[in-house]
């Protein structure tokens, strides 16, 4: 069968082609359990000698999934590209994805107007789950998926869990980290500890205090811990204005790498040696840790397994699968800074 020159060629042209009924043709070119091999493959082989190339909208409405998966983001833009650890989720992401027919489509919700347009797509179904790689409790946007009951996964622990049953979450333990790296510096003999950890509203930077505290106790009192960003910047200048107070510091818990990069360049503008006179432990174990100097010692997070584990997380929901918790250990990397 031919088809005119200027006009694409149509699912009808398909089942004309192949001598089947157009429902049948859509069934046999989404691979429909209920047609057999045989007729699939003269389908499929009508619709190749015709040139036909399926209407993306019109597969979604046949087989009632867009088969693209929404990767949520709440923190500002410019933290997607300068912090590793969102890379890494991303990677872990889209390898466990390009083994499927799903696609990452990844939403930027940082801002009111952001978070408005990401949930009129969810209302419109434009996608059939979301991974959320920055949660934070009291989001409107998690209401929201809860309502509308899209298949969510967490790539991270909200305290007390409050949609356990309704998302899966999937996140490493952030408490059992902290812990490892405050266990190092106690090894080490180290006693007038300073923690520098991220926002003091992320989940992560509560956790991180908890594990550290569940080691040190009193010893790391709220007069020794700050505050701040994730990135070398903040760590820097938290370093900078803990030595300004000229208190007694052996030992530095730092929230992220990046804040330990920033850390040792403060301490070494003060000619402050590390690890002779001051212990430093990082988190997260990104490639920054292995070029600063001293190379960093530093807790390793598993941040492609556990996007690789959401993606299939998410896969498992949309097929039916009920939420649930997986959790991801932690362990310590000895280098150069205790």
């Amino acid at each position: 069968m031919s088809v005119a020159n200027n006009s694409p060629a149509t699912l009808a042209d398909v089942a004309a082609a192949a001598g089947v009924s157009r429902s049948t043709a859509s069934r046999a070119l989404n691979d429909s359990p209920r047609i057999s091999d045989a007729t699939k493959r003269r389908v499929r082989d009508a619709a190749r000698d015709i040139g036909f190339v399926p209407n993306a909208r019109g597969r979604a409405l046949a087989v009632g999934r867009s088969e693209t998966i929404a990767v949520l983001i709440t923190e500002p833009l410019r933290e997607l590209f300068d912090d590793p650890t969102f890379s890494a989720f991303l990677g872990g992401i889209t390898e466990q994805l390009s083994e499927s027919e799903y696609l990452p489509v990844l939403l930027q919700a940082s801002t009111k107007k952001e978070r408005e347009r990401v949930r009129k797509h969810l209302e419109r179904r434009s996608f059939d789950a979301v991974i959320n790689i920055s949660p934070y409790e009291g989001s409107e946007l998690l209401e929201a998926l809860r309502e509308l009951r899209v298949p969510t996964v967490l790539c991270g622990q909200l305290e007390d869990h409050p949609y356990r049953g309704t998302f899966s979450t999937v996140y490493s333990d952030d408490v059992e980290g902290g812990a490892l790296a405050a266990e190092a510096l106690r090894r080490r003999g180290r006693s007038h500890c300073v923690a520098i950890l991220g926002p003091r509203g992320n989940p992560a930077s509560a956790d991180r205090l908890r594990g550290y505290r569940s080691v040190l106790g009193d010893q790391l009192g709220d007069e020794h811990v700050l505050f701040t960003g994730w990135d070398a910047t903040a760590g820097f200048l938290a370093m900078r204005d803990l030595l300004k107070r000229g208190e007694v510091i052996d030992g530095v818990l730092a929230g992220s790498d990046r804040i330990a990069a920033g850390a040792l360049e403060a301490l070494t503008e003060h000619d402050i040696n590390v690890p002779r006179d001051v212990s430093v432990i990082g988190f997260d174990d990104h490639p920054i840790a292995s070029r600063t100097t001293p190379r960093l010692t530093t807790v390793h997070q598993p941040l492609i397994e556990e996007g690789g584990l959401a993606a299939s997380t998410a896969l498992a929901m949309i097929d039916g699968a009920a939420a649930s918790t997986l959790v991801l250990h932690m362990h310590l990397v000895e280098r150069d800074s205790v």
